[in-house]
């Protein structure tokens, strides 16, 4: 079997079930604050949605809906208050459970083609999702350092504030 003869895509819908099965399970058992108080079945149903932006993106040979979505995640996860670790240990979780189907189920000459596909649109997915974290929180104001009150001297501190 070469690389031509497996379609990645339909492989991942039709081992869809087994692998949301497990990724929720090790999603939940991650303890991640966020994705716990939002429960297992919306844990589910998220990752389902990532994974059939997996197939969809591995049958196109396309990373524009992934990056898409990742954008789109990335901003709603942080305006919800996701810290960027959980958001990408949820998107590794589907990873590692997606490999291990394909080194269970796929051909051994097939695996790497497969193998390198899935991890394109998710390297994608986490690159972009990290990408527009940064950039956001970039944006926001951030308080700084008065250096004023932590040096002495007249010049440095004109109503001595924080002297004794």
């Amino acid at each position: 079997m070469d690389r031509e003869s497996i379609d990645v895509a339909t492989f991942l819908e039709e081992h869809a079930e087994p692998i949301l099965l497990t990724a929720t399970e090790r999603l939940m058992r991650a303890h991640l604050a966020h994705y716990s108080a939002s429960g297992r079945e919306e844990g589910e149903k998220r990752l389902r949605v990532l994974l059939q932006l997996l197939a969809h993106c591995c049958r196109a040979h396309s990373l524009d809906e992934a990056t898409q979505y990742a954008e789109s995640l990335a901003l709603e996860r942080q305006i919800s208050g996701y810290p960027l670790g959980e958001v990408q240990t949820a998107v590794n979780v589907l990873e590692e459970v997606v490999w291990r189907s394909i080194t269970h189920d796929v051909p051994a000459q097939a695996q790497g083609y497969a193998l390198g596909l899935v991890s394109t649109v998710l390297g994608a997915v986490k690159d972009r999702v990290a990408c527009t974290y940064i950039s956001e929180v970039s944006r926001l104001p951030r308080p700084t350092l008065r250096l004023d009150y932590l040096f002495g001297g007249t010049e440095g501190n004109p109503q001595g504030v924080g002297r004794q």
